[in-house]
């Protein structure tokens, strides 16, 4: 079916030009960015609803085009992004500059490129055509834990169906993925007992202890490497469960036993696999450590699931029939999709850009994949929520 089509290419570039001026890197708060999309939606006739952090300085937005029915589409993105403090850049990490055959600016592909695209495409299509909804989902705080996507599945209430199938637009360099791996983060605390060095009979050290601690799971991390899994196969640098000991925290000076320190581990388990079951033998074998057991305590700080959409899970196969894509896809880092599936919304990452660029100086988005991602969204959507695609055998 032909559509009318309101939205130019400018007005998709300078909407994304907009995105990346508002610095809403992780630590800040996204507000000021989630009120000008909010605007440019409601503007161009998506009902939208804001569903607030706490202390109100983050906010989730859901943008509604459509009939309020079951089915439709979600399409998702992040508005947060990671600092831009690294040496190299070359341009204002938060002014979208225009070079040769690219878009260079912090969060082009990560991923507010897709998000001005999702937005633009939210503004294009036309209600009165279409059968079933289109909803886009823009969250805070992916980036360090997909808690924006994670409090949204909390904050929901119902108000309308969501759609059960959603496209999540991290940069895939237009593939379709239907499986990546979880992020689970742990801290580990050790005490010990403060002394003077000069007398170290009368204190306990929580370093020496914790050296002891990441010997253990030095080990298990070495057992993990040996197992495999269903999904092991579709990742063939990494085919098994990370464990990374990553951040060490502790003493207070050179003449100080120290009495306490931290040890910061994240876990990445491979599709199909259960985080619980990596913590629980991260307890296991911290708690089989002779003699400080007692000193030593785990707690989790975030756990980001991991996806496994199903081959012939609809969204999967009609998208990649769509963007002619025979093999599958995985990657290894988490994503809103992992919650968001855990909603019960059968989700697949699609998005232009590559991770390989992402969190890098002079980020960047191609400028043939941005606009080669718009046509083949655009025409997606219209099928699935105009044509009635998604309800074909």
């Amino acid at each position: 079916m032909q559509t009318r089509r309101t939205i130019s290419h400018r007005d998709r570039v300078e909407l994304f030009r907009r995105l990346i001026a508002f610095d809403t890197t992780s630590a800040k708060s996204n507000v000021p960015a989630a009120d000008d999309l909010a605007n440019f939606l409601t503007d161009r006739g998506c009902r939208v609803d804001r569903f607030e952090s706490e202390h109100g300085q983050k906010v989730n937005l859901v943008a509604h085009k459509g009939p309020e029915c079951d089915g439709g589409l979600l399409l998702s993105g992040h508005l947060d992004v990671v600092p831009a403090t690294e040496d190299g850049w070359t341009s204002d990490p938060f002014g979208l500059t225009d070079v040769d055959d690219r878009y260079v600016a912090r969060g082009s592909a990560d991923m507010k490129g897709f998000v001005a695209l999702a937005a633009c495409l939210l503004a294009d299509i036309d209600a009165d055509q279409m059968n079933v909804p289109l909803v886009g989902l823009f969250t805070h705080d992916e980036e360090v834990g997909t808690i924006g996507a994670q409090r949204f599945c909390n904050q929901w209430d119902d108000r309308y169906p969501l759609p059960k199938a959603g496209i999540i637009g991290e940069p895939t360099e237009l593939r379709v993925v239907r499986m990546h791996k979880g992020h689970t983060k742990l801290r580990i605390d050790v005490l010990g007992t403060p002394a003077h060095s000069g007398y170290p009979h009368l204190g306990s050290n929580a370093i020496e202890k914790l050296g002891r601690v990441i010997h253990a799971l030095t080990e298990l991390r070495r057992q993990l490497e040996s197992e495999r899994c269903d999904t092991s196969q579709f990742y063939p640098e990494t085919p098994f469960a990370i464990l990374n000991q990553a951040v060490v925290e502790g003493g207070v000076a050179v003449n100080i036993i120290p009495g306490g320190c931290s040890l910061v581990v994240g876990i990445r388990v491979l599709p199909g696999q259960k985080s619980a079951d990596t913590i629980e033998a991260v307890r296991h074998t911290i708690g089989s450590i002779p003699d400080i057991a007692d000193d030593v305590s785990v707690s989790l700080i975030g756990d980001s699931p991991p996806l496994l959409t199903a081959d012939d899970s609809e969204i999967n196969w009609r998208l990649c029939e769509h963007v002619g894509q025979t093999e599958t896809a995985a990657v290894s880092y988490a994503s809103d999709a992992g919650p968001l599936a855990a909603m019960g919304i059968e989700c697949v990452l699609y998005g232009p850009g590559s991770i390989e660029v992402a969190h890098r100086p002079n980020e960047y988005l191609p400028k043939d994949q941005f606009e080669q991602a718009w046509g083949s969204l655009s025409d997606f959507a219209r099928k699935w929520c105009i044509d009635g695609w998604h309800s074909e055998g």
